[in-house]
């Protein structure tokens, strides 16, 4: 079975049957197809059964999803079963919309908030990466002041660091950050993912 890297080995996981994979890819994917909703106008619990619909429709073919490297991407892959979920809730009435007469690839706004949430979800793979990489405090110094802008002093006290390691860590961790994420936009060159 070939996936694609960005995903490779959590759905290598999911087809196993993996409950934990399950979960991960459910928590991972959720808010992308969420996104998708409310780009459709679709209020919570609308996105909620969103979400439910294109997770048991992926689910159920998760295990004879066959990826052909250079013929279609995942992301177009799952993109198109949460867009067609979607639409086959609005035919069947399913959502109270006022849609603007018929959607139109310029005026559907599914594909710009399907790729915004993908981006989100490839980078928060790329973090996992990260984390894997390298060990617990020098992630826990980029989390904190290369990413949520902490102050340094007081994550160099937390982390029972000098502001120096603090520096170190987080130049090291974007370095690495950087080359995962170029390997993400060179396998989906519409990815245009940034650190």
């Amino acid at each position: 079975m070939n996936y694609p890297t960005t995903q490779s080995s959590l759905l290598e996981r999911v087809q196993n049957g993996d409950e934990i994979s399950w979960n991960e890819f459910y928590f991972r994917y959720a808010p992308v197809i969420r996104a998708a909703g409310s780009g459709f106008h679709f209020n919570d619990a609308e996105c909620d059964d969103l979400v439910q619909l294109v997770m048991l429709k992926f689910f159920a073919n998760a295990k004879t999803f066959v990826y052909r490297r250079g013929e279609v991407k995942f992301r177009t892959y799952f993109s198109r079963i949460v867009h067609n979920q979607a639409v086959d809730m609005i035919r069947r009435g399913a959502t109270q919309k006022n849609l603007p007469g018929e959607l139109s690839e310029s005026t559907d706004p599914f594909n710009d908030l399907f790729m915004e949430e993908w981006r989100k979800a490839v980078f928060a793979e790329a973090k996992d990466e990260l984390r894997r990489r390298v060990d617990e405090k020098t992630f826990l110094a980029f989390e904190l002041y290369g990413l949520q802008n902490r102050d340094i002093g007081k994550v160099a006290a937390a982390l029972e660091l000098t502001p120096n390691q603090i520096y170190v860590a987080k130049n090291r961790c974007v370095k690495i950050l950087r080359g995962i994420v170029a390997r993400h936009n060179r396998n989906d060159g519409d990815l245009h993912l940034e650190i």
